[in-house]
């Protein structure tokens, strides 16, 4: 039996390694083993890793909540490049999409679990909390409102293992764990290493990548000691898969044209420009820049440890993350666009994004024992900032005097905790045959901060009179008025025990109260038990009391943005919680948001069937969220009276709410089998997540806000629609990953399927009588995209020197995602979110992606 320490919050957590049936290894040094495994060579073990538990160390069926474990030779397998990706195909409760054209979403994916909210996930690296990114997602898209954890600022090659905790813990780890924890281990090595070279290609011949990555284990100080270090570059050029352009190009030609020649609003020289002049020559012509964005990231981290005198152990980790991106925005074309200069940009223009995001962090602590008890005193420092540009656009306002160039601004977010933490084992006590007690306390300090960009990004101009739109566009300024720079404290302490009834019986419970500086104080608790049925069958079901505080940037945020929704690019006011108008209009600044949720599931493990292993676990979930935070839908002031009164000036405000309630209810299920034929290996993987959202209560809209608009717009609600399918409909409530593995000699065969479920989103233009089109009284539509399957398959081939070659294909069968209806695919409506071709596939949205098929090799060398 082998065991592997790892820490978690402070406390020791165990990975039990108890001989079984054949698995494939993941060739990486670990702790876990005295020799190095190579790739497709095998050992015998059944390990199930969990999180989430101070107590002592146990296998999965005699643990209380779930876990899913994936090694980095199973992220490494996925073909995928980015660590967020390669998660997405790997566990079947955490989704995470790209979307091109969409705001913050460019520089950070959102991710979630069980199909909820991006900011209802904890990240944790080595068990330590890890900080957030410092941008807000404001575009119509999943995860509207939030922010969320980048999990590729950490380079893949420094990966052990990651852990995906499905059930809530905010009683043990704090704020933000609700829909659970992602845990992301180092690795551990300290002596050899791997170099690590991947390139590939989209099959429609772009979306180029290239990625190296060193990772290397340095032995220090004495026996235990190491020293491990990651140094990974990435890049990937950018993809397009809008349609050819159906919408008008130019302005209609002056009837009068040959009399007066060119005018202000017809500056051309002829009166057939797009024809005379050769621009977009070919028929039909594409406009668009919709698909992946460009992206050039570079990442160093290390992870080490060194023994002291008494069994004390000094640790620290972290690392540093550049990532430059490149995005685009939606074309302007001078025919429709009322902020276009024609002077500038005669032949419309689509505006260039680009950011840099730079991420670091470090963790240092002690681990000792005494008096019995393991201690852990840590601190932490995080720390993200995106800088952002706009170019290739004007500022309308300013006429022919705009440049075209703009630096935006910068978010800034920090992060500092500062941690003590004891567990102690009592063994037997009474009539307990095991007692496990754990006790901490936490000091946590968040920063949140924006800062102005170049003048002419947020200028008003002269011609701001005449109705033209002030700032940057496509990606508007932060204005002295958006600066912002505010921080807020916590204190949390917390104690979790664990008991050992019987050799049957298992309850834990944990209690943690946290105060926070700016709302107060918020108790979270958590129970959860386990019955082994016999030592292969176990029920285990748990009830966890949570919260989410909201983030500071949601509290702090007041910057302008533009936004598309039904091919209409809007500029929307964001106001910050603790503007005093909002508290005039009758609208309470945010609070934390509760949770109360439940799980109960049967586990198995079977080590001889059918001349195998088998494992399963079925978990069935239900999570109910009060006092939800949510970002409101546009409010547009001229309807509502008071509203404009008190925003002279905007077009358009929304601002964070406590407004509504909502329900997570669904089922998780993981089923593997493992078995040998001589020296030749196999396993299948089935897992999924059948997980549904619903909005079930919402609050009236303060009356304030209302007085002087009318009955229509009195009954609308703040959460509109749109926010609500956001929730609801925007992500699969069904996914199912089906994996399978076969080894002979240096051969490696592996293929995968994944199921991703139905998507819905709304617009404009649809038609009722068109497929997959569904229309309320009020012919509001909304188009459902089928569920699809993608398949992915791989060959590796390990040489006698170390050298380890993969060939493979994602997607295979080139599956895309259905397109939003348009009239050259023969529908009778066309979606206005079809942008007249460019954006084809929708961005409200997500499911995989929309690139099609991926060609990749990948070449390891073990030394």
């Amino acid at each position: 039996m082998n065991y592997r320490i790892a820490l978690l919050g402070g406390a020791a957590c165990l990975a039990i390694s108890m001989t079984t049936a054949q698995a494939q290894t993941t060739g990486q040094p670990n702790v876990a083993s005295a020799e190095e495994n190579e790739p497709g060579q095998t050992t015998q073990i059944d390990e199930i890793v969990v999180i989430g538990s101070r107590g002592k160390p146990r296998t999965d069926v005699e643990r209380p909540v779930p876990v899913d474990v994936v090694s980095s030779e199973e992220l490494l397998n996925t073909g995928q490049t980015d660590l967020g990706q390669q998660l997405q195909f790997t566990s079947p409760s955490f989704n995470s999409t790209k979307y091109g054209i969409n705001g913050a979403t460019n520089f950070a994916d959102p991710a979630s679990l069980r199909g909820m909210s991006p900011d209802q996930v904890l990240m944790l690296i080595n068990g330590h909390r890890r900080h957030q990114f410092s941008a807000l997602n404001l575009n119509i898209s999943p995860g509207l409102g939030t922010v969320v954890s980048d999990l590729n600022s950490i380079p893949s090659g420094a990966v052990e293992r990651i852990e995906v905790l499905r059930d809530g813990a905010a009683a043990q780890y704090g704020s933000d764990a609700i829909a659970g924890i992602v845990n992301v281990q180092l690795k551990r090595g300290s002596s050899g290493g791997t170099i690590i070279g991947t390139t590939g290609i989209n099959s429609e011949g772009d979306g180029f990548t290239r990625k190296i990555s060193l990772n290397q284990g340095l032995p220090l100080g004495g026996e235990g000691g190491f020293l491990n270090y990651t140094l990974e570059y990435f890049a990937t050029d950018r993809t397009n898969r809008s349609d050819p352009y159906n919408g008008v190009l130019y302005p209609a030609t002056p009837v009068n044209y040959g009399t007066t020649g060119p005018t202000t609003n017809f500056p051309y020289t002829t009166a057939n420009p797009r024809i005379d002049r050769n621009v977009y020559p070919q028929t039909p012509f594409v406009v668009g820049a919709y698909g992946s964005n460009e992206n050039e990231t570079s990442q160093a981290f290390i992870n080490a440890e060194l023994p002291l005198a008494n069994g004390a152990t000094l640790y620290a980790f972290g690392g540093y993350s550049l990532k430059d991106v490149i995005a685009a925005g939606f074309f302007r074309a001078p025919a429709t666009f009322t902020n276009s200069v024609l002077s500038i940009f005669p032949d419309g223009y689509i505006p260039v994004l680009p950011g840099q995001a730079i991420d670091y962090s470090l963790v240092t602590g002690l681990k000792s024992e005494v008096a019995g008890w393991d201690l852990d005193l840590s601190y932490s420092f995080g720390h993200n900032h995106l800088d952002q540009w706009a170019n290739n656009t004007v500022n309308a306002s300013m006429g022919a005097a705009s440049p075209t160039e703009f630096y935006v601004g910068r978010t800034t977010f920090e992060q500092q905790i500062a941690d003590l933490t004891a567990s102690k084992d009592y063994g037997q006590v009474g009539f307990l045959q095991n007692l496990n007690v754990a006790l901490g306390t936490q000091w946590r300090q968040d920063r949140f901060e924006v800062g102005r960009g170049s003048p002419e990004s947020y200028l008003i101009g002269p011609l701001a009179g005449t109705g033209k739109a002030s700032g940057s566009n496509g990606r508007p300024g932060y204005a002295p008025a958006d600066e912002i720079d505010i921080d807020r404290t916590n204190l949390a302490a917390f104690i979790d025990i664990e008991a050992d009834i019987s050799d049957a019986l298992l309850i834990a419970a944990a209690v943690r109260y946290e105060d926070y500086s700016d709302f107060g104080g918020a108790l979270s608790g958590k129970l959860a038990g386990r019955y082994k049925f016999t030592e292969e069958l176990s029920m285990r079901g748990s009830y966890n009391r949570g919260f989410r505080a909201p983030s500071l940037a949601q509290v702090g945020n007041r910057v302008t943005t533009s936004t598309v929704q039904n091919n209409l690019i809007l500029q929307t006011q964001q106001v910050s919680s603790d503007n005093p108008r909002l508290a005039t209009l009758g609208v309470p600044q945010p609070e934390a948001e509760f949770s109360d949720s439940y799980s109960l599931g049967l586990t198995g493990s079977y080590p001889e069937f059918l001349g195998g292993s088998l494992s399963f676990t079925v978990d069935a979930f239900e999570i109910a969220i009060d006092n939800r935070i949510a970002i409101t839908d546009g409010l547009l002031t001229a309807s509502y009276p008071a509203v404009s009164a008190l925003f002279p000036g905007v077009r358009e405000i929304r601002f964070f709410t406590n407004q509504i309630d909502t329900r997570t209810r669904g089922i998780d299920a993981v089923f593997t089998y493992r078995t040998s034929f001589g020296a030749d290996d196999f396993s299948l993987t089935l897992a999924g997540t059948n997980a549904s959202t619903e909005v079930v209560a919402q609050r009236p809209t303060p009356a304030p806000l209302l007085i002087g608009a009318s009955a229509a717009n009195q009954a609308r609600l703040l959460v509109g629609e749109t926010a609500i399918e956001l929730i609801e409909v925007a992500q699969p409530r069904v996914k199912i990953l089906l994996s399978a593995n076969y080894s002979r000699g240096p051969w490696t065969f592996t293929a995968n399927a994944t199921h991703f479920g139905s998507v819905q989103a709304n617009s404009t233009g649809l038609n009722a009588g068109d497929a997959n089109v569904t229309c309320n009284a009020v012919n509001r539509c909304v188009q459902t995209f089928e569920a699809k399957q993608i398949f992915d398959t791989s060959v590796t081939y390990e040489f006698v020197n170390g050298v380890i070659v993969t060939a493979g294909a994602n997607n295979v069968f080139d599956t895309y995602p259905d397109k939003w209806n348009n009239i050259a695919d023969g529908n009778v409506g066309e979606a206005a979110s079809y942008s007249n071709g460019q954006t084809p596939f929708t961005r409200n949205a997500g499911q995989f992606g929309f690139n099609g098929a991926y060609y990749y090799l990948t070449a390891r060398l073990k030394f």
